[in-house]
Parts: C-alpha cells; structure tokens; sequence
C-alpha cells in the first residue's frame, strides 16, 4: 500500500512540474511577438494557453471569479482542481514559480493595455469614416435623410473580434487591467455613437411636416366654445368644419390643389411618426452594440468556455464571433454582471436620454395630441 501511494504521489508530481515549468524561451512571444499581426498573435495566444494553464494548477482561485455553469444548468462559483489548497500548494517551488509567472502577465497586460488604446481608435475609425462617407453621399442627394446601416460598425468589429480570447484571459488572470479595457472601449466608441444619433435625428427632424391652417382650425381643444353652448352643439360644429375641409379638398380642381397637396403629401411625417422612426432606426443598433460588448468581453455567466478552449475555437482570422449580435439574448441570470452591463451601456449613451428628452418635447409643442 505505501509503495502504491509513492507511485502516484510521484505520478502526480511529475505532472504538476510539467504543467508549471515553462521556459523563459517559451514566453518570449509575450514580450516580442507583434500583437497586431495574426501569426504574432498565434504565437502569444500558445504562450498564454500555457502560463494560464501553469497559474490556475497553482493557484486554482485565479479564475474562479467567472460564474460558471453547473451540470444541471444551475449558475455557481468555478470551481477548478490544482494544488492551491493543499500541501503540495505551499511547496516553495511553486509560490516562486507563481510569483515569476504572475510579474510576466503582469508585463504582457501592460503591453496589451498600449496596443488597445490605439487598436480600439484605428478600428472605430473604420466605422467613422464609412460613416462620413455615407453621410456626404446622402445629403448630395434631394432628400437630405442620413439613413443608418449597422453594417457600418461591423467594420470595426471585424478588426477586435481576432482579440476576443484576450479579453477572457484578462478577466481571468488580471480583472483590473480588464475593467481598464471596458473603460477605454467605451471612451472611444462613445463620441463615435454621439456624432452619429445627433446627426439621425436631426435628418429626421428635417422630415417634421408643418402645421396646416385647416389642422388649428378642426383641432377641437383649440376651439373657443360660446357661453351656454352645450356639447351636442360643439360637436356638430367640429364635424360640419371637417366636412367642409374634406369637401372642398376633393371638389378643388388638380390645378388649384396642386399647392396644398405638396404641403401634406411630400413625404413628410407627423412628429410622433418621426419620433417613432428614430427610436425603430436607433434601438436596432443599441442591441446590437450590447450584444458585442457583452460576447467581445465575456460579460456572461452563461458562457461555458475557458481561455484555452477559447483560443482552441478558431485562429485568430477566422474569429467572427459565435452569435447574431441582432437577435435577443436570454436575460442574463448573474446579478452583478447584469449591473455592469447596464452601466457599460449607460455610460457608451450617457447623451441619449437627453437627445430622445429633447424629441419628445418638440413632438409635443408641435402637435399636443
């Protein structure tokens, strides 16, 4: 029996110095090798899979801040198996080798934190200047009506969607320098947003039909009604007025109505319907841009994947994110993530209420029905 136990005390010891010894060679990708260029981000990702991979057999509690699901679906903490807690854990060798490996994520976040604060401009770029083109085409036309295609962001999406695993081994191993992500992702985008609502809804507004005469005239709160007149009388009153509008409407020669029929019929809308296009033209591409947030970040609890099984999925050309960032998400069951992405999403349209507040009151003024 004490022979067995030496055999597999010694088995398991070989593997946890296999998993944990990483040459100083082996992670020099994580200092050199161009994050930018897919073959450099090949190579850090297989650096990374091993150090992860090394951190979490020593120190299992390093990943598990990511809720995870358990195997009837139920939502609980992550739980991994490694020598944190035990004997073994409390070997020297170990929490030297953990100190080492903690110094070089620590460098590589570093690293990542000055490429993304300039890889989150160039690719939002992308997006802003298909976006001023389509802007400058459109108003060269009649009808100055800037019309919004979210494919227009996919542009940018497509440039960050090859650094989603990187977002997962930051939430993992370095949750700081992954909350400093989020932060500058939402400082760049936001400006690019903001140019691009304002301009929507003021091309809609251009759309707001002007009041007609015959409009204040049957507009039954804006009648002065006469002493002891009772309301069978008002009525009959309000419905002969729209009679006779709708009469001599249609007996007014082509000719003759040509000019009326311009005012009421150029394609123009009411202010509620103008209200209404905006938020049908707007609400499409604030769903769109939370789902990015929430599957670019890993923003949920739902997701079942580790960085190494992230890395594993696809390389890194071929990333394109697994889900229709227009389809409707399952309500996110973790309290607290679902905070934090509401407060992503508030801080990315801090200037939409105001603008939407803004609609709503001249909608209102111009047509208090």
């Amino acid at each position: 029996m004490q022979a067995a136990n030496q055999k597999l005390l010694q088995a398991e010891l070989e593997s946890l110095l296999q998993t944990i010894s990483i040459s100083s060679n082996q992670l020099e990708s994580l200092r050199q090798a161009p994050i930018g260029d897919s073959g450099g981000l090949e190579q850090i990702e297989n650096s990374l899979v091993m150090l992860y991979k090394a951190m979490i057999t020593i120190d299992p509690e390093l990943g598990a801040s990511r809720p995870r699901k358990s195997e009837d679906g139920s939502i609980k903490s992550g739980t991994r198996t490694g020598y944190g807690n035990s004997d073994i854990g409390t070997m020297r060798v170990l929490q030297e080798k953990k100190d080492v490996y903690q110094s070089e994520c620590t460098q590589f976040m570093q690293r990542l934190r000055g490429f993304l604060q300039i890889q989150f401009g160039v690719a939002l770029q992308e997006t802003r200047q298909a976006l001023d083109r389509e802007k400058s085409g459109q108003i060269s036309r009649t009808v100055a009506k800037i019309r919004l295609d979210p494919r227009n962001h996919d542009l940018a999406r497509a440039m960050l969607w090859k650094y989603n695993p990187l977002m997962l081994f930051s939430r993992e191993v370095d949750r700081l320098a992954w909350e400093d992500f989020i932060k500058t992702y939402e400082f760049v985008c936001k400006s690019l947003y903001q140019g691009e609502f304002q301009d929507a809804i003021a091309s809609w507004q251009r759309l707001v039909r002007k009041p007609t005469g015959d409009e204040g005239e049957i507009l039954f709160t804006a009648q002065q009604e006469k002493q002891g007149e009772n309301l069978a009388t008002a009525a009959r009153k309000l419905t002969v007025k729209r009679s006779q509008t709708l009469a001599k409407s249609l007996r007014s020669p082509v000719g003759d109505s040509a000019g009326k029929v311009d005012k009421t019929s150029d394609g123009r809308l009411h202010p509620y319907e103008v209200f209404t296009s905006v938020l049908d033209e707007l609400v499409p591409i604030v769903v769109m841009e939370q789902n990015f947030v929430v599957e670019f970040f890993h923003l949920s609890s739902l997701e079942q994947h580790d960085f190494p099984e992230a890395v594993a999925l696809a390389l890194p050309d071929a990333r394109r994110g697994g889900n229709d960032l227009k389809a409707v998400k399952v309500m996110e069951p973790h309290r607290g993530l679902a905070r934090q992405v509401v407060q992503i999403m508030e801080d990315i349209y801090a200037f939409l209420p105001a603008d939407l507040q803004k609609l709503v009151e001249q909608s209102v003024r111009a047509d208090a029905l």
